[in-house]
């Protein structure tokens, strides 16, 4: 019985790691002293990309067209919603501007989210995870190049791990 228990451990702690791991590059858009909207950069890992290029580019010239570009949205960026974008913030929000790309044999996703509510720059944070630990996020303070102030943290959820960006 113990080694029944311990395999089911097992199993289930094997499907629980990231399948894919994601570089997050944020730019914070404001208006004086409110945030207006957060540009996001995703950056797909290597194998993940390999295998998603093959997918997304249709017509094998090395580039995402318009027409490739709205089948991936439609058909793999908007089912994200349902685990909202990845991203977490202190308020409802909507996503636009999407737009994919092949860069160095890597899928990149640039896009905007857009806050429901006003809110203000100083004390601004967003949160980028993946409670099921399919993705994982990763945000370097290098990432992050414009100049307003801010603070990268690591986000510990017990289960997942993730990252913060807080401005000042």
């Amino acid at each position: 019985m113990k080694m029944l228990n311990l395999l089911i451990l097992l199993s289930t702690v094997l499907y629980a790691h990231p399948h894919t791991f994601i570089d997050v590059y944020p730019t914070l858009i404001k208006d004086k002293e409110y945030v207006k909207q957060l540009d996001v950069k995703w950056l797909m890992d290597e194998m993940t990309s390999s295998m998603l290029v093959m997918e997304f580019d249709q017509n094998g010239n090395g580039k995402i067209d318009k027409s490739e570009n709205d089948y991936i949205e439609k058909n793999y960026f908007l089912s994200l919603e349902d685990y909202g974008f990845y991203t977490d913030l202190p308020c409802r929000y909507k996503v636009s501007n999407f737009k994919a790309y092949i860069v160095k044999n890597r899928i990149e996703y640039d896009f905007s989210i857009i806050p429901f509510k006003k809110l203000k720059v100083k004390g601004f944070e967003v949160k980028f995870y993946d409670e099921d630990f399919f993705v994982a996020m990763q945000l370097k303070k290098e990432f992050v190049t414009q100049k307003i102030p801010h603070k990268v943290e690591d986000l510990d959820g017990d289960w997942y791990y993730g990252y913060k960006i807080t401005y000042k």
